[in-house]
């Protein structure tokens, strides 16, 4: 068909509930769409990942799957004002499809596990003989953003301390308050500890923070990879005290190592901050305090009046070609 047919969208990507705007133009409809009965949009997404030269099936790698009819019945009997469909050389079809709130973003990793999540937008004609054709397919970006609540969350934890011949030696408590659970690239996560050693005859030997991805593939025995992203060293702090420390991590992709979340059925990323308190005596007793913190890294949300996308826009086709109204 080569650029006979023509898909145009009002933006190169977009975020959960937004509305998908578009034009499908046929040039030459009379010859196009003599022998097609029904035209359809279908959205479709694929959720695979692969390790090597071998492909890692899925039953659910068929994440989402959407279609609506774009133009009903184009060859059954219509009234004169229809009939421009067959008369006609150009015809310009408007259509709009609103994302589900709950669809994961796009994603795609090509070292070691090879990972994606991908969308693509096909108009499809269905024949007098009832044979679907694929008349054109067009990859579309969809990134899942962070919804700012200014919520501070805490998490906390508590241990026995245990000295020689596993004798008891006071309880030692680590609780952290944080600033949300999901950021975008430039932000700050802004983490105030809180260490109580009042209970406890042994210190804190070195506190570590570090920011890690956390990659989990849903197979029949899931796979969870850990990459280090940041790491920060705080000083210890001496038994017998309560203690309150303030660090922030920002979020900027240093070394090349971050990439968005995504939420998928099949392919989850999120990050964990990590948060350990290394005791004395080498942690012979299992004395060290540690906390996970989930959280997801999404795109900034930008609003659809800040988007300017000249070369990829829904032009005002009106006045160049008979648009159909449905």
């Amino acid at each position: 068909m080569g650029n006979k047919i023509q898909i145009q969208l009002n933006s190169k990507f977009y975020f959960p509930n937004q509305t998908i705007q578009g034009m499908v133009i046929i040039e030459e409809s009379q010859d196009k769409l003599k022998n097609i009965s029904q035209l359809y949009i279908h959205l479709q997404g694929e959720e695979v990942w692969e390790k090597g030269f071998v492909c890692m099936d899925s039953d659910d790698s068929n994440i989402f799957y959407s279609q609506f009819k774009l133009l009903k019945d184009i060859n059954e009997e219509r009234n004169p004002e229809d009939q421009k469909l067959k008369i006609q050389k150009t015809i310009a079809i408007p259509f709009t499809y609103t994302l589900p709130d709950n669809i994961p973003g796009c994603m795609r990793r090509e070292k070691g596990y090879k990972l994606r999540i991908t969308y693509s937008l096909s108009l499809i004609a269905e024949t007098l003989e009832l044979q679907r054709i694929n008349l054109l397919q067009l990859p579309i970006v969809i990134n899942q953003y962070a919804k700012k609540n200014n919520i501070v969350k805490s998490i906390s934890n508590s241990r026995d301390i245990r000295g020689y011949l596993n004798t008891f030696q006071g309880i030692s408590k680590l609780e952290c308050k944080y600033s949300g659970e999901e950021f975008s690239i430039g932000d700050s996560i802004n983490l105030e500890l809180l260490i109580d050693l009042r209970e406890s005859k042994q210190y804190i030997q070195e506190i570590v923070i570090s920011l890690n991805k956390r990659t989990t593939i849903n197979d029949k025995e899931p796979k969870v990879i850990i990459e280090q992203i940041q790491k920060f060293s705080l000083p210890g702090i001496v038994q017998g005290i309560v203690q309150t420390i303030q660090k922030s991590i920002v979020l900027f992709d240093f070394y090349k190592k971050m990439e968005l979340s995504t939420t998928g059925q099949l392919i989850k990323i999120d990050y964990l901050i990590t948060i350990q308190a290394y005791s004395t005596l080498f942690n012979f007793n299992n004395n060290d305090l540690r906390i996970d913190i989930p959280i997801n890294l999404f795109q900034r949300v930008i609003k659809q009046n800040d988007l300017q996308f000249q070369t990829n826009q829904v032009r005002d086709l009106f006045h160049l070609y008979d648009v159909v109204r449905l």
